[in-house]
């Protein structure tokens, strides 16, 4: 019998558990799983050392500007207790996935008679794929496919972002805020990216050369490649098939994490001559129909996930689904943050922008003030914060 919160009722032992014999006396069974465990660990601290460096840096820069307005103290510190709230959240529940693999691995394994006093880490490591196994525990049931299958929708939504205000914010690491968002939690990925937001001055229009002769093709068909591939696939997984063929489901959890880090990668490693964003008015159109069709697919999956849910176990399933495993926990609460962190952001950059508009229009004694010709662009807002000079 399985080890409770682990499988489904009637679970047997795992596939991958059987018919595994001891390794021979004396076997290398720690360097390469050490190797890629640290690998992957190391790369978590590494990307996120790297932006948390180039948010220090933006912030510098723009203490000392004399002509760009900070955005508002808070609305940095907002968005750095949520960074802070959502990597501790799922990473605590991370650490907890671990524990629980490995005391099930050993249980399974018991049958070899390891000493249960000595960490048998790389041998575990060996044996278990621990993104498979996370996988295959988040998609069984309604309840917790409900929690799982928005975190798709939210890493859409990210991707989108980074095109659409990143490059034009002159953001050209984007690549390193969806590698951080898969690998480490898409809430704490958002949150770095809404702070280099906020620090980060809209750069000035492209110089016109006169006639411009629109192009259709652009960056955004990658993205829109990148949402089908995305939606196609958080809608199969609901499928029971998938629940109960785990070897099945592979590529097809595989295809969004691959498609969403395409467009970033390909702006890191590409020379800037082979992507068309100088007609800004076009892309806008574009976008805004993309995300309507993110928008739109996400409200009707979480509609049918949540009847499918409520039908097989009511609201109290969904919200049991939370704390009923660790790995269900991460992606949970990386979902919630994910919602306080978008719902923020709106409301922010709404307040922000009113500020902006009433300052740049009444002046200080009620009366009028001109046009942008005596204004400087600040850090803050969609079209950033207005300072006279």
């Amino acid at each position: 019998m399985a080890p409770p919160g682990f499988g489904p009722p009637g679970y047997s032992i795992p596939q991958r558990y059987r018919h595994r014999e001891a390794p021979p006396q004396g076997a290398d069974t720690n360097t390469r799983p050490y190797l890629i465990f640290f690998s992957y660990l190391g790369t978590c601290v590494s990307v996120t050392v790297f932006i948390i460096l180039k948010i220090l840096k933006r912030y510098s820069v723009l203490q000392k500007s004399t002509t760009a307005q900070p955005p508002p103290r808070k609305h940095v510190w907002l968005f750095t207790a949520l960074a802070v709230g959502s990597l501790a959240t799922t990473w605590s529940f991370m650490v907890q996935y671990f524990s629980i693999s490995y005391q099930t691995w050993l249980m399974w394994r018991s049958y070899l008679e390891l000493d249960p006093h000595h960490r048998h880490w790389g041998l575990w490591l060996r044996e278990t794929s621990l993104f498979k196994e996370a996988w295959e525990t988040l998609i069984v049931g309604t309840a917790r496919y409900w929690w799982s299958h928005q975190i798709f929708f939210f890493a859409l939504g990210l991707g989108l972002y980074l095109e659409q205000k990143g490059i034009r914010r002159g953001i050209k690491y984007t690549w390193a805020f969806m590698l951080l968002g898969q690998i480490v939690a898409i809430s704490f990925a958002t949150n770095l990216f809404f702070l280099t937001l906020l620090l980060s001055p809209p750069a000035p229009p492209p110089p016109s050369s006169g006639v411009y002769r629109r192009k259709w093709l652009g960056p955004w068909l990658l993205n829109l490649v990148a949402i089908l591939a995305t939606t196609y696939p958080a809608l199969l997984l609901a499928d029971e098939h998938y629940w109960h063929h785990p070897t099945a489901f592979m590529p097809v959890l595989l295809a969004p994490h691959v498609a969403l880090l395409v467009l970033p990668f390909a702006r890191a490693i590409l020379p800037a001559k082979y992507f068309n964003d100088n007609d800004v008015d076009f892309t806008d159109k574009v976008y805004n129909y993309m995300w309507a069709l993110v928008l739109g697919n996400a409200g009707l999956m979480l509609l049918r996930a949540t009847a499918s849910s409520y039908a097989y176990s009511g609201f109290r399933g969904i919200r049991d689904a939370l704390l009923e495993h660790p790995v269900v926990s991460t992606v949970g609460f990386d979902v919630i943050f994910c919602w306080i962190t978008w719902i923020c952001w709106y409301q922010t950059q709404s307040t922000t922008t009113n500020t902006n508009v009433k300052e740049r229009f009444v002046g200080t004694d009620g009366g009028l003030v001109g046009d942008a010709s005596n204004t400087a662009v600040g850090a803050s807002g969609y079209d950033g914060g207005v300072r006279r000079r």
